[in-house]
């Protein structure tokens, strides 16, 4: 593609950037990219412009900046610049999101498995678990190329086990979060005659699935977590927000991501979403200490932007944010002098643990805290029965009345 050609992309590429609206100095900064790159291509006239030479113009400036010519930042954006250029060459369609330029792909042969596995778990698991199961099966897959076991038929009980116990340690906290997925996989594999194998007898649970207790946070923690976050800036009238709406209503991190100002029904105070993890609708009522937080975010911090969500990012360009609210907390957890360390249970989660909790407390019985947390299964509320020390006092039988003699072993 003659150097010309891709310059009139270039122009329309920085024409969208202005309107999005990126910064203006993100722009010039994109067009001295572009600058770079039609130097680059000027050298080297091809055919066509697509991923290969974007790959391949990327790895030139990564040696720059090994001879210290150019700095890495500067290399990085010249990278995904040099990718937008080649998406739009080749679909048609301007893609500024995040992407990985380095991400491993599976042979054919799996990747077609792997999809139509995939299309089999949808109608019957919800959105949030379907992602789950194909990831851990996508790195199972993988595994096996690194074995040099490319086909399905080639699968020996040596390989499950393997990776069992190379994946076991991420998965102390429960391990049916690893074996439940793989024994999916291997269901579909039997049930469509694809291997003949059993592997229940290397995937059964040696015990009942033991689910951790996490705390939920104190009230001195909640309040130094919100008094951190108190200052009159937009970045903490937004975080402030998402996390009074995890406290006040028990909502989850990625649910109050997704959320859409079409969701919030002012006139009733009322929010209805469709869970992520579970795909179920669920109303609720907007809360006064969430629904004033929100309110006071929308009127005046939110940036102007035609993006739905209620949420957006504080820089430009304003579009929904790409990540729930580990980063948020975290970062407030900071500012009040209280860490959170693997396995204390003091994450974004917790704010919904708490809210749980409260209700507990509270008397709430426990169908209406399991409507509110929108749990498909009762088991799950009654996790947060742990939490309330009085409730727990009362299941105790009382043996005040009854003699106790002490005997020796025989």
């Amino acid at each position: 593609m003659k150097v010309e050609l891709l310059q009139e992309k270039v122009n329309e590429i920085l024409a969208y950037l202005r309107k999005v609206p990126y910064a203006d100095s993100t722009v010039r900064y994109y067009g001295f990219c572009y600058q770079n790159l039609l130097q680059y291509l000027a050298t080297d006239e091809c055919d066509s412009f697509g991923s290969h030479l974007a790959a391949k113009f990327s790895a030139d400036q990564m040696e720059r900046v090994k001879s210290g010519e150019i700095t890495q930042v500067y290399a990085l954006i010249m990278r995904k610049a040099a990718f937008v250029l080649a998406d739009y060459v080749q679909t048609g369609q301007i893609n500024c999101s995040r992407r990985r330029y380095n991400e491993r792909i599976l042979s054919k042969n799996y990747a077609v498995l792997l999809q139509e596995f995939e299309s089999s778990l949808k109608p019957i698991l919800a959105p949030g678990s379907v992602k789950n199961i194909v990831q851990l099966i996508r790195q199972f897959l993988f595994f096996l190329e690194d074995n040099d076991c490319y086909e399905i038929t080639a699968i020996s009980h040596e390989h499950i086990r393997e990776f069992i116990i190379l994946e076991a340690p991420k998965h102390k906290g429960n391990i049916v979060n690893l074996t439940w997925p793989v024994k999916k996989f291997f269901t579909y594999l039997s049930e469509h005659e694809l291997v003949s194998i059993k592997a229940d007898a290397l995937l059964a649970n040696p015990a009942p699935a033991h689910k951790k207790v996490l705390p939920c946070l104190e009230r001195d923690e909640v309040s130094e977590l919100f008094k951190s976050a108190g200052v009159d800036t937009p970045l903490a009238k937004r975080d402030t927000a998402i996390m009074m709406l995890s406290l006040d209503m028990g909502l989850r991190g990625i649910d109050i991501i997704n959320l859409l100002l079409s969701d919030l029904d002012w006139r009733k105070n009322e929010l209805r979403i469709v869970q992520d993890k579970t795909d179920t609708a669920l109303v609720l009522p907007l809360m006064p200490e969430a629904g004033n937080a929100v309110a006071d975010y929308i009127l005046n911090y939110r940036p102007e932007s035609d993006d739905p969500h209620v949420f957006l990012r504080t820089r430009r360009p304003y579009t929904s944010l790409r990540s729930g609210g580990a980063n948020i907390i975290r970062r407030y957890q900071k500012a009040c002098g209280f860490e959170h360390h693997a396995g204390d249970g003091k994450t974004f989660h917790a704010l919904r643990r708490t809210a749980g909790t409260n209700l507990i407390r509270s008397g709430a019985p426990l169908t209406t805290v399991s409507q509110i947390l929108g749990h498909t299964n009762l088991d799950s509320t009654k996790r947060y029965l742990s939490f309330h020390d009085e409730m727990l006092s009362e299941c105790c039988m009382d043996m005040s009345g009854l003699l106790t003699q002490k005997e020796g072993l025989i």
